[in-house]
């Protein structure tokens, strides 16, 4: 694979590869680990002392690499596509990230306090507590749910099942034939691409050229259903929208080109 070219975005590339595989690996390690963190202080008072300040740093950490993830991913997103779902939780990603620091940092200025002036916390600092705990648990939710459609936008239909038995899509595009192409003199039918309009056999015109997509469903980075949603039509208008002016998307598709268009 050649070197990324650089677009001037601090956030879109370095050293030839996108940044955004790397950046996400900060929230993504230390937004959960604040977030247990949170609750084992909440849980064990005698810790807070120690390890309250450590914590809120950590937080602070993973909020700023959220957004980091976030603009990153935005410029990645620019070159493959909208990675739909994976986009949206990470957008929550980044809210509940600087909400559970933000909210842990004061409430520990406000525990601090309380010790300072030997004052109880009683139902207040119950219900803070409870409250807290509820933050960082949907933290977790969050962190986990973005990890894994992100991992599902790169990895999903690519790595073999239990055993060294390949996926059913992996399989089917290795194993079976190279689809049967109508008379190469007038090129194949939009009749005949309306054939394939399905997960098992997707085809698509785009600006005159036919494509098997087939392969592509599962590995999309925007999700298996923005390219169902093409199959079997002629996808001009969607392409173009989506991926106008974009060199990646556009080399990407010519490696499933399959003949042209009849006219």
């Amino acid at each position: 694979m050649l070197p990324l070219a650089a677009s001037g975005n601090p956030f879109d590339a370095q050293f030839g590869l996108p940044l955004h595989p790397l950046a996400v690996h900060v929230p993504v390690v230390l937004l959960p680990l604040g977030a247990l963190a949170v609750l084992l202080l909440l849980v064990v008072p005698r810790w807070r002392a120690p390890l309250a300040w450590p914590v809120v740093a950590v937080l602070g950490i993973a909020a700023v690499g959220s957004l980091v993830a976030k603009l990153s991913g935005e410029a990645l997103a620019q070159r493959v596509g909208d990675p739909g779902q994976h986009q949206e939780l990470g957008n929550w990603l980044v809210a509940m990230a600087w909400i559970l620091f933000a909210a842990t940092l004061a409430w520990w200025l406000w525990q601090r306090k309380r010790l300072r002036q030997r004052r109880a916390t009683g139902v207040v600092g119950l219900l803070v507590g409870i409250l807290l705990a509820t933050v960082a648990a949907a933290a977790l939710i969050v962190t986990v749910l973005t990890g894994h459609t992100g991992a599902t936008s790169v990895w999903g239909g690519l790595v073999p099942e239990a055993g060294g038995t390949p996926s059913a899509s992996s399989s089917a595009s290795a194993t079976e034939p190279a689809p049967e192409v109508t008379d190469g003199a007038t090129g194949i039918s939009i009749a005949d691409v309306a054939q394939h309009d399905d997960s098992a056999s997707c085809w698509a015109a785009i600006e005159g050229t036919v494509y098997d997509l087939t392969p592509w469903v599962a590995q999309h980075p925007g999700g298996p259903d923005r390219i169902l949603g093409i199959c079997g039509t002629d996808a001009s208008d969607e392409f173009g929208a989506q991926h106008t002016g974009q060199a990646d998307p556009a080399e990407q598709l010519s490696q499933f080109a399959i003949g042209e268009l009849a006219e």
